[in-house]
């Protein structure tokens, strides 16, 4: 496969989710009717790569799966995305990861994922020199995640961890990144709070741009200076599943292409409001001219 200038490595976790659209409120221990459902793939790093690889990227997956049949789905639709299995790693005798989603006549989902305790142990095998434009990681696989961001460090290209909650039981690899985006439970979790004054503890202990998205809330940032906003882009959320994920894909591809941070959230905004309005899981992922277009409909 040909490899674009801004090629982006995402690693953590990958899925196979189990979607099912439900129009009426969830009630523990009723029985509910779908309106509509789909098997599909998901995950962090999976949802991640398929953005960048949708946004004009070149994606690698680094991700661990099991030797069934669900890994066979997995690794079929890695290719159909267009992402680079290069680094996906296969465990004979160990499941996939898999997930039940419930999503709800608002878009928001609630997600039931099972993965094998020792599915993630050890690390993740780099090419030296590293030969990647940037990296991006969650805090699923803490090992692979540490490797991945120091080898980022180390050739001076950004290492971008998605640091949803529990976060600091992958504290190697949150110390190793130049850019680490919260989630508000992340950010919870590892300063005590959502908000200016919380993040604020975070970059003065990392030492490192941070960020926290809120939903449609404005994205909070700190630059190592102050705090400040960037606006996000209103939306009728319509299936909000992978959308953050698509914002941190986003986000590390326009800082591979040597854009700037605060431009590399609006972008990231831009992408991920696209994908929460709209039907059809992966299907909708802006494509880079979608993504261009809104931009220059939307100049906030």
């Amino acid at each position: 496969m040909s490899s674009p200038t801004a090629s982006v490595v995402c690693a953590g976790l990958a899925t196979v989710d189990m979607l099912m659209h439900v129009p009426d409120p969830i009630i523990a221990g009723a029985k509910h009717r779908a309106r509509d459902s789909a098997i599909t793939t998901g995950g962090s790093a999976a949802n991640a790569a398929a953005a960048v690889a949708r946004l004009g990227g070149h994606a690698l997956i680094a991700a661990v799966i099991g030797d069934d049949m669900f890994g066979d789905l997995l690794r079929a639709d890695v290719a159909a995305m267009g992402a680079d299995e290069a680094l996906l790693q296969v465990r004979p005798g160990l499941p996939t990861p898999r997930s039940a989603v419930l999503i709800d006549a608002a878009g928001e989902r609630t997600i039931v994922n099972h993965r094998a305790a020792d599915l993630h142990r050890g690390g993740l095998l780099l090419a030296d020199p590293f030969p990647y434009r940037a990296a991006l990681c969650d805090t699923r696989w803490p090992e692979g995640a540490a490797d991945l961001m120091r080898a980022a460090r180390a050739a001076g290209v950004p290492a971008v961890i998605d640091a949803e909650a529990p976060v600091r039981h992958a504290e190697t690899a949150l110390r190793l990144a130049t850019h680490v985006a919260f989630s508000e439970q992340g950010l919870e979790d590892f300063a005590g709070g959502v908000d200016a004054a919380a993040l604020a503890r975070a970059q003065a202990e990392l030492g490192v741009w941070v960020c926290v998205t809120r939903g449609g809330a404005p994205v909070l940032v700190h630059d190592g200076a102050a705090v400040s906003e960037i606006a996000t882009f209103p939306i009728t959320p319509v299936d909000t599943l992978g959308a953050g994920d698509v914002w941190h894909g986003a986000f590390a591809l326009a800082l591979a292409e040597g854009r700037a941070e605060r431009e590399a959230v609006r972008r990231a905004n831009a992408a991920a409001a696209l994908k929460a309005a709209a039907h059809g899981g992966r299907r909708a992922i802006p494509d880079l001219p979608t993504l261009e277009a809104f931009l220059a409909q939307h100049p906030i």
